[in-house]
Order: structure tokens, then C-alpha cells, then sequence
């Protein structure tokens, strides 16, 4: 089974716009702490891969690039305004582990403690590059997709932008049912990207048409029209729909 492959670009782009319709009567209004946190931890670079990354044959053109020198510290605050509702944030910050948001605890301890190997990866590919999973990033991705890691894909997310997804507690069930319960992340986002691409070759698009399906700055002002549209992100919002 899948999901993307089966619906046209009219309806990808409808889901999104629900999803961004949703987001703006949301407080936490979590598509501008997206579009910042990109702005800070990111570059836009050209495409750096040959002709032969399959990349190339939907015509893409930029990738995101973690910017260097970037702390775990500036990880974290972003990781707390883009996917931990703001109520939560001053007990998470004191590393409480009870009440809103107590599972991004561990999953977070684990990044902290690796930060040091995790820093060094920065990656120049995205989830439709022929060699798109560092190795690093592959062995963080052996976990179940279930509710109970829920914040470990957060934060592959947030490292990876352009080839991770993250999911919540209803939209990490549906994903299991459309890709045929992977027994890893690895293999969820394996599954996703061959879906992504039979979607493409079905409607002659391009990578970045794919990425105009989202239009958040139609919602929020704050968020420019060109702002970068994370594969990992447009993902994450379809689902957030369903």
C-alpha cells in the first residue's frame, strides 16, 4: 500500500493547505517555527550531485546543508518550538520527566550524548538523492515507528529536514497502515521516497512542484513565499490531515 502515489498533485496540495489552515488557529502556530528554524540551522545550497543521483531526473536544483558550527543548544530550542507545545517548554528546559512533552527526555539525552559525532555529519543529500541516508543517520534509524518514538523521528528531522519525517501519536498509526508496517524508520522512509517518486513519474512533476504542494505564507504572513519546503515536513503536514 501507499498514499501519495495515489492521489493527484490537486489533492497533495489540498491536503496542505488544510494542514496549514489548521497550524494557523493552533497558538503554537508551528509552520513559522519551521520556516525560522530553517532560516537559522540551514543553508540553501545548489544542487552538488552528478547526473546520474536519481535526484536529478525530477529536476532538482538546492539542497539543504546544516549550517556549521551549529551547537546542540541551538538544536534544542528549536526542537522544542517546532515540535513540543510551548506550555511545556520551561519544565522540559529543567529536564523534567513528567507531564507534556516527557518523552522528548530520553530521545533528546541521546542526542545530547552524541552531539559530538552527530555535529560532524552534515549531509548534501535529500530523501530522492541516490545515496541519501548517511551512515550515521541510517543507524539512529533502526528504531520501531510507534508511538513510543515518537521524539527520536522528531529529531531526525530536525537533523535531516529534506529526509526524515516527523509523526505524532494518531499520523505514526496511518503511516504504518500505508506502508505495510515497516519494522524500522529506515525502512518507513525507504518506503515513503519510492512512493514520492512513483507519485512524480505518474504526474511528469518535479521535485520542486512536489515542494510547491505547501504554501504556508498563505496562512502566515511571517513565513516568505520562497521559504525552503522540506520534503521531511510536506510529509509529516499530509498526515497531520488524515
Amino acid at each position: 500500500m501507499s498514499l501519495i502515489s495515489h492521489f493527484a498533485d490537486e489533492s497533495l496540495t489540498e491536503f496542505l493547505r488544510r494542514s496549514n489552515y489548521w497550524a494557523s488557529k493552533n497558538r503554537n502556530a508551528y509552520p513559522v517555527k519551521i520556516h525560522k528554524a530553517i532560516s537559522e540551522l540551514y543553508d540553501v545550497i545548489d544542487c552538488p550531485c552528478d547526473n546520474d543521483c536519481e535526484c536529478k531526473k525530477y529536476g532538482c536544483s538546492t539542497h539543504l546543508v546544516r549550517k556549521p558550527g551549529i551547537t546542540f543548544d541551538d538544536y534544542y530550542d528549536y526542537f522544542l518550538k517546532c515540535y513540543v507545545d510551548s506550555k511545556a517548554h520551561a519544565a522540559l528546559y529543567q529536564g523534567v520527566k513528567d507531564g507534556r512533552g516527557k518523552n522528548s527526555v530520553p530521545a533528546t539525552d541521546e542526542i545530547r550524548n552524541n552531539w559530538s559525532a552527530i555535529s560532524n555529519v552534515r549531509s548534501k543529500k535529500h530523501l530522492l538523492c541516490s545515496n541519501w541516508c548517511e551512515q550515521l543517520h541510517r543507524e539512529m534509524a533502526q528504531f520501531r515507528p510507534n508511538s513510543n518514538t515518537i521524539y527520536r523521528a522528531k529529531w531526525l528531522s530536525l537533523l535531516c529536514f529534506d529526509s526524515f519525517t516527523a509523526y505524532d501519536y494518531a499520523s505514526v498509526g496511518l503511516m504504518r497502515r500505508d506502508f505495510n508496517r515497516p519494522s524500522t524508520y529506515l525502512e518507513l522512509m525507504k518506503r515513503i521516497r519510492k512512493d514520492i517518486m512513483i507519485h512524480l513519474d505518474n504526474t511528469g512533476g518535479t521535485l520542486q512542484d512536489f515542494r510547491n504542494y505547501d504554501n504556508p505564507s498563505e496562512f502566515f504572513r511571517e513565513v516568505p513565499s520562497d521559504s525552503p519546503k522540506p520534503i521531511g515536513n510536506i510529509i509529516d503536514k499530509i498526515y497531520l490531515t488524515l
